[in-house]
């Protein structure tokens, strides 16, 4: 049985009421294909669904160490002082808890109450300096706790960097806090997770292009200055949408995306679709087709190509 290909007409001949000439001249063509049972081999059906799309950008980099020793002295500062003031703190409980049972001496507790305020003292001008690099409080917070971490695990490693380039056009989206993925050559099975630190003030007029830093979680100590890096930084939560597999859509010759619909698995009509992101083999449908809908899912080429095969009555 060979296809049969109709645009721009109904299958069931003139029954329907006549369209409104000013709808019909704006309702673009609809093309529609039948398929023999060996012609359905080459496709497969399925149903429009949802996907959970990441909202991600990505950006090339390298890794290095911090480029100024100024900010890892000032951050190693930090941490002892904040490890000094919380060991103050609990000595200085325990010393108020032993005096109210004649444990210790007034003059004790004194001298566990100075040390105290000394350390807290310390640990203010570690703050202020850090700060005075361009960390947030939030940013030292979270400082001190993975170091407090690490204390605990027995784990130091000097702090691993990515130093990106983004877009000018994404610049809008990059925050520090953001979690980032590293992937490099050497480590190519391996994903490298971390966090944006820092996004730079400025855009080079030359590339158009804006830097920021990411400070990297290295465990094993695999990462080396100079390597090269490729990031995936999420912008923003993930998007549940409409979706689709991305071969059963179709980039036509001028650029508008199509797709196949059918609701008796053998008559197929093409209809223009808008598309958004893509992922993992999965296209964001933002107009042309509703949550299921029955669509070819695989072997939309194959449709669109006897569109350009002749007919029978040639």
């Amino acid at each position: 049985m060979a296809a049969c290909l109709v645009t721009g007409c109904n299958h069931d001949g003139d029954s329907d009421p006549p369209q409104d000439s000013a709808n019909a001249s704006n309702a673009p063509p609809q093309t529609s294909v039948e398929l023999s049972k060996d012609q359905l081999n080459a496709i497969k059906i399925g149903t429009v669904g949802t996907y959970v799309f990441p909202v991600e950008k990505e950006a090339v980099g390298s890794i290095f160490f911090d480029e100024d020793p100024g900010t890892v002295q000032a951050e190693s500062t930090l941490l002892g002082a904040a490890a000094a003031e919380e060991a103050a703190t609990n000595v200085l409980a325990r010393a108020q808890e032993l005096y109210d049972t004649n444990g210790v001496s007034k003059a004790e507790l004194e001298q566990d109450a100075a040390t105290e305020q000394t350390d807290r003292a310390a640990l203010k001008a570690a703050r202020d300096a850090v700060r005075a690099l361009g960390e947030t409080d939030d940013d030292i917070d979270q400082m001190i706790a993975a170091g407090r971490i690490e204390a605990a695990q027995g784990v130091h490693t000097p702090p691993k960097w990515v130093l990106a380039n983004v877009m000018e056009s994404d610049c809008p989206l990059i925050h520090p806090g953001q979690p980032v993925k590293v992937h490099v050559t050497a480590f190519a099975d391996h994903v490298f997770t971390g966090t944006v630190s820092k996004v730079y003030a400025t855009v080079d007029s030359n590339t158009h292009r804006m830097a920021v830093r990411c400070e990297v979680d290295d465990p094993k100590d695999e990462l080396r200055v100079g390597m090269l890096a490729t990031l995936t930084i999420q912008v923003s939560r993930p998007v549940e949408a409409t979706a689709i597999p991305a071969n059963g859509v179709v980039r036509e010759g001028d650029g508008t995306m199509t797709a196949w619909v059918t609701t008796d698995r053998q008559h197929f009509t093409q209809r223009i679709i808008k598309t958004g992101l893509r992922e993992n083999g999965q296209v964001q449908i933002l107009d042309g087709l509703k949550e299921g809908e029955s669509v070819v899912t695989d072997g939309a080429i194959f449709l669109d190509n006897m569109l350009q095969a002749p007919s029978d009555d040639d």
